[in-house]
């Protein structure tokens, strides 16, 4: 009889952990990752596919110069976003970047939807190791970069989470979501 509870506090001390541990992570199996080094052309595609899922929010942490190719310059990413402006009158598109640079979007975007898109910019050197991003409601999908300063090509993580739930999202996305919340506060952002 003894032997059988030993075995069973044994066995439930073991059992109840890693329960607990597949009930926190299994989620993770659902996001969508892919991963490599795009140029422009890619990063025009990676842009509109997290701006099309943007249905209340987008933020873009950037480097915002510009440089040749950038997507803040491209007549698609442009036309783009001013369809998901129209389409979705509560989308609310908020841009911090480390250049002030007099590009295409921002100006034209700002002109058109003063109140819902912004850009703010740092007004500090650029920070060593900076992530870029692009993420869409609240973490719905988001475009990761690493790259150096006006470099053509950019290391990525594009991360669909369209079928987790929020608080995966938030593990996975959180970090960079409220950094850029403090920071926005600092510059006057919505």
């Amino acid at each position: 009889m003894l032997e059988t509870i030993v075995i069973a506090v044994l066995t439930g001390g073991a059992v109840l952990p890693a329960a607990i541990l597949w009930w926190w992570h299994w989620d993770r199996v659902h996001i969508r990752m892919c991963s490599g080094v795009n140029d422009d052309d890619m990063a025009t595609k990676m842009f509109i596919r997290v701006l099309s899922a943007a249905k209340t929010s987008l933020v873009i942490r950037d480097d915002g110069d510009k440089i040749e190719g950038t997507v803040y310059e491209n007549e698609r990413v442009i036309d783009a976003t001013r369809r998901q402006l129209r389409q979705h009158d509560t989308l609310q598109i908020q841009c911090l970047f480390n250049d002030r640079e007099d590009l295409a979007l921002v100006r034209r975007m700002g002109a058109e939807f003063p109140e819902r898109f912004q850009a703010r910019y740092l007004s500090c050197p650029r920070p060593a190791g900076d992530i870029h991003y692009k993420i869409a409601d609240d973490g719905l999908i988001g475009h990761l970069s690493a790259h150096g300063h006006q470099a053509p090509e950019r290391s990525f993580k594009l991360l669909d989470c369209s079928a987790t739930k929020p608080r995966t999202r938030r593990i996975v996305f959180g970090k960079y979501l409220r950094q850029f919340k403090r920071d926005m506060a600092m510059r006057g952002g919505f």
